[in-house]
C-alpha cells in the first residue's frame, strides 16, 4: 500500500499504482456491445501466490476481437484458452492486425489499490510463455464511458465462461462513484474474482455455490466516499 501522507503516490510513483472497483454484472448492457471498445485478451500466470502475481497478457484489436466468438468449452483447464490463442494469432496475422504483448507485477490489494508494474514483452516470447503456462484465462473486454468514468467489461471465456465483471478505474481511490444499475454486487475485496484465483479455479467450478450465497446476503457496495 502506498507510503505517502494521504494515502495517495503522486508523481512517476502513482504510475505504479492501479486504483479499481470491481462489481459483479448478470447481462452485459446493450450499449456497451453497441457502441464499446473492444479486444481480446489472453494471460497467463507464471506466480501467484498471497496476492502477489506475475502476468503474461497478449491482447488482439479490435477487428481481431469481433472474428472470434468464444465456443462453449468443456474440457481440461487451460486447453480451450491455449487453442482460442493459436486461432486468435492466425486471424491476426490474416487481417494485419497488431498484437500487444505485455508483462506485469502485481501486489496483494486493499480498498481498491494495488501495487502494479507492467512493461512491453516481445509477443513471440509471450506466446511461448503462455503455451506452455497450466494458469491462462481468456477474456473479451469492452471499454466504455458511463457518466464521467471509464468502465471496463471483461467477458470471460473458456473454463470461466459466464462471467462478466465490471471494473471503475482511476488515477485516485475511486470514491463517491455513481454505480450503475447493470452492477449487481461489489467484489472489489473478493479475492476470488482476481484474474490469478480465476486461472486456478474457474468460475464454472464455483458459480452455483457463489450465485446461492449472493441469494442468501443480498447484494454488498462498498462504502468509500
Amino acid at each position: 500500500m502506498s507510503e505517502y501522507a494521504d494515502g495517495i503516490p503522486h508523481g512517476d510513483e502513482a504510475l505504479h499504482f492501479e486504483f479499481e472497483r470491481k462489481f459483479f454484472v448478470e447481462v452485459l448492457p446493450e450499449d456497451v456491445v453497441r457502441h464499446g471498445s473492444c479486444q481480446v485478451i489472453v494471460q497467463a500466470y507464471l506466480f501467484a501466490v498471497d496476492g502477489y502475481a506475475v502476468r503474461v497478457r497478449i491482447t488482439f484489436p479490435d477487428r481481431v476481437a469481433g472474428m472470434r466468438p468464444f465456443d462453449d468449452a468443456v474440457d481440461f483447464l487451460g486447453a480451450y484458452e491455449r487453442r482460442e490463442l493459436g486461432d486468435l494469432l492466425a486471424a491476426a496475422r490474416d487481417d494485419g492486425g497488431e498484437v500487444h504483448a505485455t508483462i506485469a507485477v502485481k501486489s496483494p490489494g486493499g480498498m481498491g489499490e494495488r501495487y502494479e508494474m507492467e512493461t512491453e514483452l516481445d509477443t513471440d516470447v509471450a506466446v511461448q510463455i503462455v503455451r506452455r503456462s497450466p494458469h491462462v484465462i481468456l477474456k473479451t473486454r469492452y471499454s466504455m464511458w458511463y457518466d464521467e468514468d471509464g468502465w471496463e467489461f471483461d467477458v470471460f471465456g473458456g473454463q470461466n465462461e459466464g462471467l462478466i465483471i465490471a471494473e471503475c478505474e482511476r488515477l485516485a481511490p475511486v470514491v463517491g462513484l455513481k454505480i450503475p444499475a447493470f452492477c449487481l454486487t461489489e467484489v472489489t475485496e473478493d479475492l476470488r474474482f482476481s484474474n490469478d484465483y480465476l486461472s486456478k479455479e474457474p468460475w464454472r467450478q464455483w458459480n452455483n455455490t457463489y450465485r446461492t450465497e449472493l441469494a442468501a446476503r443480498g447484494p454488498h457496495f462498498m462504502d468509500m466516499e
